[in-house]
């Protein structure tokens, strides 16, 4: 059939690997974490509702992980200098807007002709809601401490 070819696989552990921070070589500010860690304890549940609704767990959470995200971009331009590279920064090109019924979202078509959900549109997630359902106990959310009350209970 097939020839047998004889090779050695080495596998790393990625939780032993030492390749992320120790790369730098350029300072990173002191407190930045490798990870997002929000200032205040966050469910599952929140998380899913922010990255699907862009609905914040909590007042100040949008502001944290953009000043998050902008520090490491800071840190990483400044290895992408020190490492000898460049980095082209462009003005984005203009948008016309366009008001037809296919410019609004939900109006995407794909290939098909079928519509295609866009971010924004509350069916993007609508053949998974049976999942969220049962994984993180329906897709409300209460808007104080995260502490819901359901009938029955």
């Amino acid at each position: 059939m097939g020839k047998v070819i004889k090779s050695k696989v080495v596998f790393t552990d990625p939780r032993d690997r030492d390749d992320d921070i120790s790369d730098y070589t350029v300072p990173i500010p002191e407190g930045l974490t490798e990870e997002f860690h929000p200032s205040q304890p966050v469910t599952p549940k929140q998380i899913i509702a922010w990255e699907t609704r862009n609905k914040e767990p909590y007042p100040g959470y949008a502001e944290e992980l953009f000043n998050w995200e902008n520090a490491w971009e800071e840190v990483n331009r400044a290895q992408l200098k020190a490492d000898g590279g460049y980095l082209h920064i462009s003005d984005p090109e203009p948008v016309e807007v366009v008001a037809s019924s296919d410019a609004v979202a939900g109006g995407v078509k794909d290939g098909d002709g079928r519509d295609v959900p866009v971010y924004g549109d509350e069916t993007v997630f609508g053949e998974f809601k049976d999942v969220f359902e049962t994984v993180f106990g329906g897709d409300e959310q209460s808007d104080d401490d995260g502490d819901e009350e359901r009938e029955g209970e």
